[in-house]
């Protein structure tokens, strides 16, 4: 009975082992001390431009060292770029990894500019989801134009009239 529990305890044990000695291709990020928030470029949302964005991202001592963009339309990956450079890691951290930026518009559209709704787990990904804004129209004179800006007009200063001698 001893022997056969001590074989079993050593099958756990070996299997214990093996299970845990074997690699995973999980990538491992890194923990992202400070960064600015992501925002959907205002060209694009105006544009109606959407999509995923990769990037390659390498850190040296903290810092972001270089970016590359895998994929991605360029108006959204440009801005992508610009927020991952904003990243600090902690100064022990050199690496490379990818980064997924999914940038959606919703079908609604909002009469005046919002904030973006975000979905973070930085530095693997964010996804950026924004409301577009209506464009005013030219032709019909409706309500979503721009009211024009009036301007008093500056009074002119009085100037004393010259007096002669």
């Amino acid at each position: 009975m001893k022997n056969s529990f001590s074989l079993v305890l050593a099958a756990v044990l070996f299997a214990t082992v093996f299970v845990s000695g074997q690699s995973t291709n999980a990538t491992r990020y890194p923990f992202l001390l400070l960064g600015d928030l992501p925002l959907y470029p205002a060209v694009a949302k105006t544009a109606r431009v959407s999509g995923v964005v990769q990037v390659q991202v390498t850190v040296k001592n903290g810092e972001v060292a270089g970016t590359e963009a895998i994929s991605g339309n360029p108006l959204l990956s440009s801005a992508a770029i610009d927020n991952i450079k904003t990243w600090k890691f902690g100064k022990d951290v050199s690496t490379t990894f990818r980064t997924t930026f999914i940038y959606r518009l919703e079908k609604q559209e909002t009469a005046e500019p919002s904030n973006p709704k975000l979905e973070l787990e930085l530095p693997k990904m964010a996804k950026i989801t924004a409301r577009p804004t209506r464009r005013p129209c030219h032709d019909c004179g409706s309500d979503m134009l721009p009211r024009p800006v009036t301007h008093s007009e500056p009074k002119s200063p009085v100037l004393p009239t010259p007096t002669t001698p």
